[in-house]
């Protein structure tokens, strides 16, 4: 009778720490595939809708994130909580308006990718000094 209550309790134990040790991290395939991540892009802006809160750009360099996205358009989408600045000729960096930002303008942006969908939720977008223009200094 001992025996088989000490059998029992192994099993029941083996049956609470073999599903534990399978569980891994939850992100499948023993990767890292976050469903969401943080991007980090930079191109030219091709439209701005400020009434649908949504910047169009084509990138031109981007993080590892979002780096499937180079040479394409995609429209990053802005909300309240998005900050907006422009670096001046002497390199500061300057509070904007979504209302400051148009197409042709050369920006870098960062926010979260929804990788499942590719939607863009930028967090920050600097309209950058145009190309070949040189930093003032003192």
């Amino acid at each position: 009778m001992r025996k088989l209550i000490v059998l029992a309790v192994v099993v029941a134990l083996a049956l609470l720490v073999v599903p534990a040790a399978f569980a891994g991290n939850g992100a499948g395939n023993g990767g890292s595939k976050k469903a969401v991540v943080n991007y980090s892009l930079s191109g030219n802006v091709t439209a701005v809708d400020a009434e649908n809160g949504v910047v169009s750009v084509t990138v031109v360099k981007a993080n590892k994130a979002a780096r499937a996205y180079k040479g394409k358009t995609v429209d990053l989408k802005v909300a309240a909580t998005t900050l907006y600045y422009e670096r001046t000729a002497d390199g500061e960096r300057v509070a904007v308006t979504l209302a400051d930002i148009s197409a042709g303008d050369r920006i870098t942006s960062t926010g979260k990718l929804t990788k499942a969908t590719g939607a863009f939720s930028a967090k920050r977008i600097t309209i950058a000094l145009p190309v070949g223009t040189c930093l003032t200094t003192s």
